[in-house]
């Protein structure tokens, strides 16, 4: 078993380096949408901040351009 970002590839949960950075950006997007939706109802500056963390480890980690991550935002507002 070989470790990559703190996960293992086993051969059966994951297989190579792409499943675990595809799963990985999934836990990110789905903590942004979170976060998005925290900031939609309480408003606070802390919930900003949240968020505009979230969404730069998204756009340095996992290789989204604004754009995208703009098109999560705008989905989970309305969601909210």
């Amino acid at each position: 078993m070989k470790q990559y970002k703190g996960l293992y590839i086993d051969g059966t949960i994951f297989t190579c380096k792409a499943d675990i950075d595809s799963f990985l950006k999934g836990k990110a997007i789905e903590a942004y949408k979170n976060a998005v939706w925290a900031f939609c109802k309480e408003s606070t500056m802390e919930a900003s901040m949240m968020a505009d963390q979230k969404a730069e480890y998204l756009n340095t980690q996992c290789g989204m351009d604004w754009d995208e991550i703009e098109a999560i935002e705008i989905e989970a507002m309305k969601a909210a």
